[in-house]
């Protein structure tokens, strides 16, 4: 069984979504500025180790936030398509998103998960 939403819930959700990845992806560049003053102040070879594990993280959270906010603007789209092809579609319940919803989710524990081991590392080498 799929739960209907109204169109304006499901596009009040993707804007929602919208937002915390650009709020990641401006965390990620605070993030990287931080990663690099480390860098450049510690030559142990035990912290070059992590600031590289953590270069690789972020690229990989770049890569995450960009392909996000591809699939919602496709989302976001494709409920304004709807809404053309019915002229009583802002009337209509439509499918719930629960997929997007689902993806959601788990990008913003893994991301909560990097940012806690990342605060870890800054507070162990400033």
């Amino acid at each position: 069984m799929s739960n209907k939403k109204h169109i304006t819930e499901l596009h009040s959700e993707i804007n929602e979504w919208k937002s915390k990845v650009d709020f990641v992806k401006d965390e990620l560049k605070t993030f990287q500025g931080q990663l690099a003053t480390v860098s450049a102040q510690n030559t142990a070879q035990e912290i070059k180790i992590k600031v590289g594990h953590f270069e690789s993280v972020f690229i990989r959270q770049d890569e995450v936030n960009d392909e996000l906010s591809h699939e919602l603007r496709i989302s976001d789209n494709a409920l304004g398509e709807k809404v053309k092809g019915n002229p009583a579609g802002d009337r209509v319940l439509f499918d719930d998103h629960s997929d997007l919803r689902d993806k959601i989710v788990v990008f913003e524990k893994i991301w909560q998960e990097n940012k806690d081991e990342f605060k870890r590392f800054l507070a162990e080498t400033l």
